[in-house]
């Protein structure tokens, strides 16, 4: 089944790329109410397609032999809050995850491709893990915003597939590198206004809102 197989892939994917270690990181994809879901416990990097739990969106569990992600019910909440999601990743890659331990949102005006990809990466407030409060503080952002971080905690990306939730994280976690490299490098050279001002135009063209 390709939806079976692409959440494998990308699972796999995040732990081979360190975007999340053995005990880290969840991927989902819904389809017809029907939302498919890694296992809780299982290292990404060895997630099996009949490893995968099917559940409705109350949380039911439908098919599978596993436990489901113990952050399932924040990955609920994202399909609940918008139709357009098709798929939702979350993960602690290093960099990002820096940002959200900082408590920071992820923002610059001097890097291009993130002001036309993302414009700003926000923080959701503190929830502890496997709980409610986790997702209470993405409800803030989940309408405006395709990837959040979450504060001392890690991201979770947003997309039309899982492939697309998955390169909008990997690239949040480029960016977050540039960003803490240059900062060791004296800090960051804003563009001019009128170069921003372009650069959020190229954004409307594109038609990139959240």
């Amino acid at each position: 089944m390709a939806i079976r197989s692409s959440i494998v892939e990308v699972s796999r994917l995040l732990y081979s790329k360190n975007l999340a270690t053995a005990f880290e990181g969840n991927v989902s994809v819904i389809e017809d109410d029907r939302i498919y879901i890694t296992p809780s416990g299982i290292c990404k990097g060895f997630v099996t397609e009949d490893m995968l739990v099917v559940m409705d969106l109350k949380g039911n569990v439908l098919d599978g032999k596993y436990k489901p992600s113990s952050e399932a019910r924040m990955h609920l909440a994202a399909y609940r809050s918008r139709p357009d999601i098709k798929s939702v990743v979350h993960a602690h890659p290093p960099y990002a995850t820096a940002y959200a331990v900082a408590n920071k949102p992820i923002e610059t005006k001097a890097y291009p491709e993130m002001i036309v990809l993302f414009d700003k990466i926000p923080l959701a407030a503190y929830g502890t893990p496997s709980t409610d409060e986790v997702y209470e503080g993405m409800n803030r952002y989940i309408n405006e915003y395709d990837i959040i971080l979450l504060a001392n905690h890690g991201v979770v990306a947003c997309g039309s597939d899982v492939y697309n939730a998955f390169f909008k994280l990997e690239s949040a976690e480029g960016i977050a590198k540039v960003l803490m490299l240059a900062g060791q490098l004296g800090g960051e050279r804003e563009l001019p206004q009128n170069k921003l001002e372009e650069l959020y135009e190229l954004r409307r063209r594109l038609g990139i809102s959240v």
